[in-house]
């Protein structure tokens, strides 16, 4: 579970992002409410989408057993 490429995949995409957001404010000053309520929104997709992978790979799991 510590090892799932496709988190470990997300953790580093929005890490990214965070960082270039943070390299953006100091360029142009404070963040957006806009741009904060699209990352969250980002966000809650991908803790979606990671559960529903869970999700179906823990199913799977099950059935080869």
């Amino acid at each position: 579970m510590g090892n799932d490429s496709n988190l470990m995949f997300l953790k580093a995409f929005f890490s990214a992002r965070m960082d270039r957001l943070r390299d953006v404010r100091d360029d142009r000053g404070a963040i957006s409410i806009e741009t904060m309520m699209i990352v969250a929104g980002l966000v809650v997709v991908a803790a979606i989408a990671a559960g529903v992978i869970l999700t179906k790979v823990n199913e799977k799991k099950a059935t080869i057993k």
